[in-house]
């Protein structure tokens, strides 16, 4: 007799078990395609900051950053910052100095490897184009969801420009993106024209 119930104990374990095993399969399966028509609809996209640049012969001037923030408004990716600003540390000289990208990167914590990492020289006067190919600063896919792509530019001292753009990842449309700016000081004209025809543009490349 108690050989039968004993048997029969092992019986209902199992087929509770076999009971959990089917119901969490589904929840699995669903979240692994999640996972895959995320990457998929990230496949070969990027965006592209299309600007015409002149290099200004005054001082306190010719900074440049791009940089890509998530819906919390943290730091994604650094794309270019240029060197006085960044590897020579010019930002502690100068608290005014793209002002925008130093409170978003907090360079402070970052070593100087990290910081060379990112940064350029001041480029050369003409059209400019920089990428973003949705990934972080490690170089991960970046998960679906809102991010904001910003411009920055010292103009003269205190006076800057920040231009940004916005992605939806989740539902992303080839095309220009409406480009919001903003001048610190506006009616100083010192050097406005630095940074023209901003344009953010999302590309979709053929597989």
């Amino acid at each position: 007799m108690k050989k039968a119930i004993f048997s029969g104990t092992r019986l209902i374990l199992c087929n509770l078990l076999l009971f959990v095993m089917l119901v969490s399969l589904p929840a699995c399966a669903v979240g692994a395609g999640t996972s895959d028509a995320a990457a998929e609809s990230q496949t070969g996209v990027h965006v592209d900051v299309t600007f015409d640049y002149k290099r200004m012969p005054t001082h306190a001037s010719n900074q440049l950053a791009i940089w890509v923030e998530d819906q919390d408004g943290e730091m994604v990716k650094t794309i270019l910052v240029t060197g006085f600003t960044a590897s020579r540390r010019g930002y502690r000289n100068r608290e005014m100095t793209l002002s925008g990208w130093v409170n978003s990167a907090d360079p402070e914590a970052l070593s100087d490897e990290q910081i060379d990492a990112v940064s350029s020289a001041t480029p050369t006067a003409g059209g400019l184009t920089y990428s973003w190919d949705l990934t972080d600063q490690n170089g991960n896919r970046v998960p679906d969801g809102v991010y904001t792509i910003y411009l920055e530019g010292t103009l003269y001292w205190e006076s800057s420009v920040l231009f940004k753009a916005v992605i939806d990842t989740a539902d992303i449309q080839t095309g220009n993106l409406p480009v919001e700016t903003v001048r610190s000081e506006p009616g100083n004209t010192e050097n406005e024209d630095m940074i023209e025809n901003v344009q953010v543009f999302v590309k979709r490349e053929e597989q």
